[in-house]
C-alpha cells in the first residue's frame, strides 16, 4: 500500500472514530432523558423496533468480521476497508440512535417518571448536522491537493450542503415560531450567516474544480473556516435550553435501568471505536502482531456487548412501549404557554427532517455521486437554502405590528436570495 492510500485510509478511520465518539457523547454518555427523533425512528413501524435492534447488531458484527478479514490483505484491499469503516460508522450511529430511543421508552414507563417536553428545536438533529459539516470541512482542509479528487470534492460538498440545509430549515422554522422580535432577528441573521458562508465555499470549490492549483486550493481552505465558525455558532445558539424543551424525569430505579442499557450499548460502541483505531494503526505498521491481536479482541468484545444488551432488552416489550408512546403523542400538542418563545400560531410537534422536505428555492445542493473517470465532470442536482432578505425582514416586522402572520411563508419564498444563479456549471466546469 503506497503512502497516498495509507493517508486516505488513516483519514477515514480518524474521521469515523471522531464521529462515533461525538455521537456517543451526545446520546449515551450524557444520559439525556429525551426521545431521539430521527427520520429512521419516526418511520420505523412500531412492531419492528425489536427486530431493527437485532438486525442492526447483526450488521455491526458482520461488518467487524469483514473488516478483520480484509485487514489481513490490507495492501490489496484498502479500498474495501475504507468502505467497511465508513459503513460500520453509519450503522453504529443508527444503532446508538435506536438504542437511546428504546432506553427512553423503557425508563419513562416506570411509575412517577415524566416524559420529556418537546421544544422548538430538536437538539440532537442540529448537533449531528453541525458535526457532519465540521468533519467534512476538516477533511477538505486536510486533504493534500494531489489527493483531492473530483469525486472527493463532490462527496464532501454534497454532505456539507445537505446538513446546512437541515440546520437552516430547523432554525428557520424555530425563528418563525418565536414571539420575541429579537430572537426572530437572531435566528434570521444566523441562518443568513451560514448560507452566505456556504455560498462562498461553493463558489471557491467551483473555481478549484475548473482550475485546480495551489491558489484555488488555498481559497477552498480559507472559506472552510467561516462555514465551520458560522455553523457551530448557529448550533450553539439553537441548542440553548430555552429552545430545546425539558428533559424527562426518572426515578432511581429507572436511572439504574438506563445506565445498564446505555452501558451495554457503550460496550459495543467502544469496541468498534478501538477496531477503527487499530485499522488506522495498521496502515502505519503492518508488521507488528500486536495490532492483529487487538482486532480479535475487539470483535469478541462487540459480540459480548451485543449479547449482554439483548438480554436486558428482552425483559421489556419495547414494541408495545413504542406503540403506547406514539399514541400519547397523537393526543399531545406543543406547549404555547411561554409567550416569549412561542407565537400563537400552531407549532409543528416535530420538524420534517426528510430530504424531500428541505426548502426548494434557488440555491444549490450537490447530491450526485456519479463521476466519469475520464473527465472531471459530474452530474449535479440542485436544492436550495434561502436567505432572509432585508425586504423580508421589514415585511415580517410590519406584519408582526399588525398581528397578521398569514402571508409570511409566501413572502419568504418570493424574497429569498440564493448562493449562486449559475451553480449548475460546476458539473461541466
Amino acid at each position: 500500500m503506497n503512502a497516498s492510500s495509507s493517508r486516505t485510509l488513516a483519514a477515514i478511520c480518524e474521521s469515523c472514530t471522531t464521529k462515533i465518539q461525538s455521537v456517543a457523547e451526545l446520546l449515551l454518555l450524557s444520559c439525556c432523558v429525551r426521545p431521539v427523533l430521527t427520520e429512521t425512528i419516526r418511520f420505523l413501524p412500531s412492531e419492528k423496533l425489536h427486530d431493527s435492534i437485532t438486525s442492526t447488531l447483526r450488521s455491526i458484527k458482520d461488518l467487524s468480521q469483514t473488516l478483520v478479514s480484509n485487514v489481513h490483505m490490507i495492501s490489496a484491499k484498502w479500498v474495501e476497508i475504507c468502505d467497511s469503516v465508513e459503513e460500520l460508522s453509519s450503522v453504529l450511529i443508527k444503532f446508538m440512535e435506536i438504542i437511546c430511543h428504546a432506553c427512553y421508552l423503557i425508563t419513562v414507563n416506570f411509575a412517577t417518571c415524566k416524559l420529556a417536553e418537546t421544544g422548538l428545536i430538536d437538539k440532537y438533529s442540529v448537533c449531528y448536522s453541525g458535526l457532519e459539516i465540521k468533519l467534512s470541512c476538516f477533511r477538505l482542509k486536510r486533504t493534500r491537493i494531489d489527493e483531492l479528487s473530483p469525486q472527493i470534492i463532490i462527496d464532501l460538498c454534497s454532505n456539507i450542503s445537505k446538513h446546512i440545509a437541515v440546520i437552516t430549515d430547523i432554525c428557520r422554522t424555530a425563528g418563525q415560531n418565536v414571539k420575541d422580535e429579537g430572537l426572530q432577528d437572531q435566528f434570521k441573521l444566523s441562518v443568513k450567516s451560514v448560507t452566505c458562508a456556504a455560498g462562498c465555499l461553493i463558489a471557491s470549490i467551483k473555481s478549484y474544480k475548473s482550475n485546480p492549483n495551489i491558489t484555488q486550493h488555498s481559497r477552498v481552505m480559507v472559506f472552510c473556516e467561516p462555514v465551520i465558525a458560522s455553523s457551530q455558532a448557529l448550533v450553539s445558539f439553537a441548542t440553548e435550553k430555552d429552545f430545546n424543551g425539558c428533559e424527562g424525569t426518572l426515578t432511581d430505579q429507572s436511572k439504574d435501568v438506563q445506565k445498564r442499557i446505555l452501558g451495554s450499548c457503550m460496550s459495543v460502541v467502544s469496541a468498534s471505536i478501538q477496531l477503527c483505531k487499530t485499522v488506522r494503526d495498521l496502515t502505519y505498521d503492518m508488521i507488528t502482531s500486536h495490532h492483529r491481536e487487538r482486532l480479535k479482541s475487539c470483535t469478541e468484545a462487540i459480540s459480548h456487548g451485543a449479547v449482554k444488551l439483548m438480554k436486558i432488552l428482552d425483559d421489556y416489550d419495547i414494541n408495545k412501549l413504542l406503540i403506547d408512546y406514539r399514541a400519547k403523542q397523537d393526543d399531545l400538542s406543543p406547549d404555547l404557554s411561554n409567550d416569549r418563545f412561542c407565537s400563537k400560531q400552531s407549532l409543528p410537534f416535530l420538524p420534517d427532517m426528510s430530504l424531500s422536505s428541505l426548502p426548494m428555492l434557488s440555491s444549490p445542493t450537490l447530491v450526485s455521486r456519479s463521476f466519469d473517470s475520464t473527465s472531471t465532470t459530474s452530474s449535479v442536482e440542485t436544492n436550495s437554502f434561502s436567505l432572509y432578505s432585508e425586504d423580508e425582514h421589514s415585511h415580517s416586522v410590519n406584519e408582526r405590528n399588525h398581528g397578521d402572520q398569514s402571508n409570511t411563508q409566501d413572502h419568504h419564498s418570493d424574497n429569498s436570495t440564493s448562493f449562486s444563479s449559475s451553480e449548475n456549471s460546476l458539473a461541466s466546469g
